[in-house]
């Protein structure tokens, strides 16, 4: 109450009002009782609720953590009274001399995850006792039967000192893990936008890109017609190319592989790859569960609509020939630098259709990976391989090479660097621009 409405009006005007106070003093001339009234119940009234909203935080917290950790324990629980069977019980299948104890490769922890993809988690685990390292990969729940049944199939037969060897594979109730060689230098996409410590320029120099370009060609020439029936990949990609310790390259992931005799199965006759290596062909019929079953997104920069996803669904007979398409986009990320699918090419094109736009317009000096074409020699070798990824990559099946042909013309690029079965643009076998 302000005290110059008492001046106004009169003490009269506020009479009757005992609980009406001005500067603690009421219009009787008492002093207010500041501890009742309405103030003090207000007062008592939020003492008594803010306990009680903090005790009904604290349950809430406490229920939600409660949950989650009964939820893990109930899941490391769970892992363990799998684990707990004893070696006997686990489904052991071995493919090279190595002494493998299933509780320490399924006992791996979280601490040594070096990867994930799209088939499971990768970890690196030391041996104890034994020395060397392996790669561990535990499958996602789902497709784990069918991947390591692929990788079964083909892996445990091959023996290529350029295809990724596998070890052994181990499966329990819904647990399965597959042993693998261990790749020190990870995968090619990876360290080709890797530095070398110190110097500011990239890892891979071009002898090293080229060293790399040759390994994945044998191996997969080692596929397709050294292997009875040929074996053909369906996913080379940079991310599927690994690299030991002298950077000697191995194709692995054999997940989507399939045998040339096996070509007339409709799964093996649609699409399966990933976006930015698949070989252009027809439009086929293809269910959208039963695609997205076997398409494979390598970046988020890949992800596509699914109309965009329906024009990439190809019904053209899969043959040795489109692991020779996707091979030679990989040629063009050793010669470029640059991703299969990249923003700046412009929309609806990856890096073959961004090529030819430079080729036709006769820019090669937009091609070629600046920070590797430092001399003369390197842009002329580069130029060379240049050449090989333009043939492997055209439209028509019949007008690209043999992995025969590629692993040739790689190792003697000097001398004939044009495919026998078809020349490529005239400008960039003509000369060195």
């Amino acid at each position: 109450m302000l005290p110059g409405l008492l001046v106004i009006t009169g003490d009269q005007a506020f009479a009757g009002n005992p609980g009406l106070c001005v500067d603690g003093r009421s219009e009787l001339g008492g002093v207010c009782n500041v501890d009742g009234g309405h103030k003090g119940g207000l007062a008592r009234r939020s003492a008594m609720l803010v306990p009680v909203l903090m005790a009904a935080t604290m349950l809430l917290v406490a229920g939600i953590l409660l949950v989650s950790y009964r939820s893990f324990k109930l899941e490391e629980l769970s892992r363990r009274d799998l684990e707990r069977g004893g070696c006997g019980q686990w489904k052991l299948e071995s493919f090279h001399p190595l002494e493998l104890d299933a509780d320490e490769i399924c006992g791996v922890g979280e601490e040594s995850l070096i990867g994930s993809g799209g088939t499971g988690r990768v970890y690196r685990l030391e041996l104890k006792g034994r020395g060397g390292v392996v790669a561990v990969k535990r499958l996602w729940k789902g497709n784990a039967a069918r991947v390591m049944a692929a990788d079964m199939a083909i892996l445990g037969k091959v023996r290529h000192r350029n295809i990724l060897k596998l070890h052994a594979c181990l499966s329990l109730g819904e647990l399965h893990f597959i042993v693998y060689e261990y790749m020190p230098r990870g995968n090619l996409h990876q360290a080709l936008r890797r530095e070398a410590k110190g110097s500011g320029r990239p890892e891979l120099d071009w002898p090293r890109r080229c060293r790399i370009a040759h390994g994945a060609a044998k191996g997969l020439m080692y596929l397709h017609h050294d292997c009875t029936p040929a074996i053909i990949h369906r996913d080379i990609k940079s991310t599927n190319i690994l690299l030991d310790e002298d950077y000697e390259a191995k194709i692995a992931d054999f997940g989507i592989a399939k045998v040339a005799e096996d070509s007339s199965d409709s799964e093996f006759s649609c699409f399966a790859g990933t976006h930015g290596y698949l070989a252009p062909g027809e439009p086929c019929s293809i269910s959208r569960s039963d695609a997205m079953d076997s398409i494979s997104i390598s970046s988020p920069t890949d992800l596509i609509s699914w109309s965009t996803f329906a024009e990439l669904a190809y019904s053209l007979k899969v043959t040795e020939k489109t692991d020779v398409y996707s091979f030679g986009v990989v040629l063009l990320e050793l010669v470029t630098g640059r991703s299969p699918i990249d923003p700046r090419f412009g929309e609806g094109r990856d890096i073959v259709s961004w090529l030819a736009g430079k080729l036709a317009a006769e820019r090669l000096d937009e091609v070629l990976d600046p920070r590797v074409a430092a001399t003369a020699r390197e842009r002329e070798d580069m130029v060379k391989v240049l050449r090989i990824a333009v043939l492997c990559t055209a439209k028509l099946p019949a007008g690209r090479p043999t992995m025969r042909d590629v692993v040739k013309m790689l190792t003697d690029a000097g001398a004939g660097p044009c495919s026998p079965r078809g020349q490529p643009p005239a400008r960039i076998c003509s000369g060195n621009r």
